[in-house]
């Protein structure tokens, strides 16, 4: 294939994947091997783009991968019309509090949210939107790059996803999340 063909065809692998790809991924399946021409094919995309004004920009995220995307400022006023993942509302809220207070205790998440969240969390789990590691007698859980990526974060940080879910989460557990606070702080005191 030609310059205008490997393009063509690096444009559509980005828009169809819609989560970031490295450039590794995209040549073992396009079939295009060399790297170098693999990058120097999404600068030019990224490139047209821009500098057309485009709203769909070509970035590179957590690290070494390139995703296509709406930019930042016509984001929000689209994404009413984005597809969902397949979460449930007990479960979207689940992960409101753990990607807002991570890394967090999987028995303070019990707590705010019952029983009930055992289950949201292992369906989390399983989607690889969270992670969970052993904490002394429980599992300290946050959230994973899939997470990142499904949100439309740069990277997975959870100081800025803390920050977007800041407003969601307080709007909702305001007074929960008092009492989890002032819970730390007695116990911080006791100690």
């Amino acid at each position: 294939m030609g310059l205008i063909e490997d393009k063509a065809l690096v444009e559509a692998a980005l828009f169809v994947a819609g989560r970031p790809l490295s450039v590794k991924e995209l040549s073992r399946a396009l079939g295009i091997k060399s790297l170098d021409y693999l990058e120097k094919l999404i600068e030019l995309i990224a490139a047209e783009y821009a500098e057309r004004k485009s709203a769909i920009e070509v970035v590179r995220v957590l690290g070494d991968k390139y995703v296509m995307q709406v930019k930042q400022e016509y984001s929000q006023r689209v994404i009413h019309l984005m597809p969902k993942p397949d979460l449930r509302t007990g479960e979207l809220k689940t992960l409101a509090l753990i990607a807002y207070l991570q890394p967090i205790e999987q028995s303070k998440i019990i707590k705010l949210r019952g029983s009930q969240a055992y289950e949201h969390i292992k369906h989390l789990l399983q989607m690889g939107l969270i992670y969970a590691e052993p904490y002394e007698r429980t599992k300290l859980l946050g959230t994973t790059p899939k997470f990142a990526e499904l949100y439309g974060f740069p990277e997975n940080d959870p100081l800025l996803i803390k920050e977007a879910f800041k407003k969601v989460v307080h709007a909702e557990y305001a007074d929960l999340i008092e009492k989890l606070e002032k819970t730390e702080k007695d116990k911080n005191q006791a100690e």
